[in-house]
């Protein structure tokens, strides 16, 4: 369940990219690097993300087999996803992937089986899985 559109978390409310290409020049901020905890990340992953996207990041996680239309996971470990800047990760995190952002923009509900993660997780947690996705899939 999501919280109310208009809620603002306890930590404040954090600034919402105009375009999706406002995501691509943002970086991870020193505070979540200086802090970044490998362990709790994994932990965090394996939480939030595995049961869609896999162990192997791939795409072929449990929930795969239920899926019968609709787009699928996104395989992490190839296409659009390498290449994009630690940012468009942190976008496609917050907004329910690439998907999500463009309902969003078009103020639309979205048809990905991905949850816009900026109502679930905290702003530093989403950039701590960039860290981590990054570890993994490389730069």
């Amino acid at each position: 369940l999501l919280p109310p559109p208009d809620s603002v978390p306890v930590t404040g409310r954090e600034v919402v990219s105009e375009s999706v290409d406002d995501f691509a020049e943002l970086s991870v901020p020193d505070r979540v690097t200086v802090s970044y905890d490998s362990g709790k990340t994994q932990a965090l992953f394996e939480v939030n993300c595995v049961v869609c996207h896999g162990p192997s990041l791939k795409g072929d996680g449990a929930i795969v087999e239920f899926i019968d239309k609709g787009p699928l996971p996104a395989d992490l470990t190839a296409g659009l996803t390498v290449g994009a800047t630690d940012g468009e990760l942190f976008g496609f995190i917050s907004e329910g992937g690439r998907q999500g952002q463009a309902a969003f923009r078009r103020d639309r509900p979205s048809a990905s089986p991905m949850p816009p993660f900026r109502s679930l997780l905290t702003e530093d947690d989403r950039w701590a899985l960039v860290l981590f996705l990054r570890s993994r899939i490389g730069p």
